[in-house]
């Protein structure tokens, strides 16, 4: 049998072993690389149109490319509800990440954009709607 102070030695080095162990646990989740899968989103779905020419609304893009190069270029396009395009090129931080505006004004097409996302033959895509204002 243990005496009184070994039993409260014993249980302090227990102790000391199981809490480093959660630590390291806690460490290597809280560390641990989540894996990304490549995205394109629009902060908002649905857009009303700006009722004046001064005003204009912002939508933001945001997405995620893998094996991003530094410095190489991303393609966005804008499919028009009357399927105009724009494209837009930017770049992505260098972890892949995208974050770029659009800004939707009085003369915005009313109707379904399509947002179009290609980077290494890889095509994204997601879409908002611009109604027309009350």
């Amino acid at each position: 049998m243990l005496k009184k102070e070994n039993y409260f030695m014993y249980s302090k080095v227990v102790f000391s072993i199981l809490l480093g162990i959660l630590a390291i646990g806690i460490t290597e989740v809280a560390f641990a690389e989540v894996e990304k899968k490549p995205f394109i989103t629009v902060d908002e779905e649905k857009f009303e149109q700006p009722k004046s020419k001064y005003n204009y609304q912002e939508i933001t893009i945001i997405g995620y490319v893998e094996n991003y190069n530094r410095g190489e270029p991303v393609t966005i396009t804008i499919t028009y509800p009357d399927k105009s395009l724009e494209e837009i090129n930017t770049y992505a931080s260098k972890k892949g990440e995208i974050y770029t505006l659009l800004h939707i004004t009085q003369d915005s097409q009313i109707g379904i954009h399509l947002v179009s996302l290609n980077y290494q033959d890889n095509l994204l895509s997601t879409s908002f709607e611009i109604l027309e204002n009350q």
